[in-house]
């Protein structure tokens, strides 16, 4: 406001001065005065907003913040990158928790169940030791879970061997009768190479209240589950305990 109100001032001046040296001309040196004040004010001022105002021109040549910052984070990580795998097509780990919030929000305002399940492969020998013959290995599985579980359900890959399934309007039980159900599958396939598919489920409300819980505790019975390798069969499938419902 400065800069407009010192001009304004000045020209103010300056017409009453002229005014008043029409009227009685020994003020015509008054008004001379006054005149020199107002066209230096002038000048004071434009000079002013032409340095406040001048603003240095963006170099097209520099790339956006967002490009620079994804270009120094790459990483091939299941945990991490949010694209889809590449080798089974199916989502990864950020994007599944992503979806996972969502769907138990869904589950609390519509009160029904929703269930979180693990998968992790038990490879057979000749699958682990060689690295081609692993990932036919997987492949294949991904495509009989692809047609077993389904449309509605959510799967993604979260490690070099492990998937794990979001099941809506399911409860825990539920979850464990998919695991089997897909176990079977695998038996009358006839293929070898996925020597055991271990399983661990868990439901909200039953098992867990949060994304977070769901995912920690169908975790915990997986790893239970994975402790029973040795076990004869075509692996075990442990269901989370149950908590306290907190709300």
């Amino acid at each position: 406001m400065e800069r407009v109100q010192t001009p304004l001032a000045a020209i103010a001046v300056s017409l009453v001065a002229a005014i008043a040296a029409w009227a009685y001309r020994p003020l015509i040196a008054v008004s001379a005065i006054a005149s020199l004040v107002c066209a230096w004010a002038l000048l004071r001022g434009h000079h002013k907003a032409t340095t406040e105002v001048s603003v240095p021109e963006p170099n097209e040549q520099d790339p956006p913040l967002a490009t620079v910052s994804a270009g120094t984070q790459q990483t091939n990580s299941f945990q991490e990158h949010l694209s889809n795998d590449p080798d089974t097509g199916f989502i990864t780990y950020p994007v599944f928790a992503a979806i996972l919030e969502a769907k138990v929000a869904t589950a609390r305002r519509r009160l029904w169940p929703v269930t979180v399940v693990q998968l992790e492969l038990g490879l057979a020998p000749d699958a682990l030791e060689v690295r081609e013959v692993a990932a036919s290995a997987i492949l294949g599985f991904s495509a009989l879970l692809r047609a077993t579980i389904r449309e509605a359900d959510v799967c993604a890959r979260i490690g070099q061997k492990r998937f794990a399934l979001i099941l809506e309007d399911t409860d825990e039980e539920g979850g464990a009768w998919t695991a089997e159900r897909l176990q079977v599958a695998h038996v009358r396939s006839g293929v070898t190479l996925v020597g055991k598919i271990s399983a661990g489920v868990a439901g909200y409300p039953t098992n867990g209240a949060s994304p977070k819980e769901l995912l920690a505790r169908s975790g915990m019975a997986l790893e239970r589950a994975l402790s029973s390798l040795e076990e004869p069969g075509v692996g075990r499938v442990v269901v989370a305990p149950s908590v306290p419902y907190k709300g």
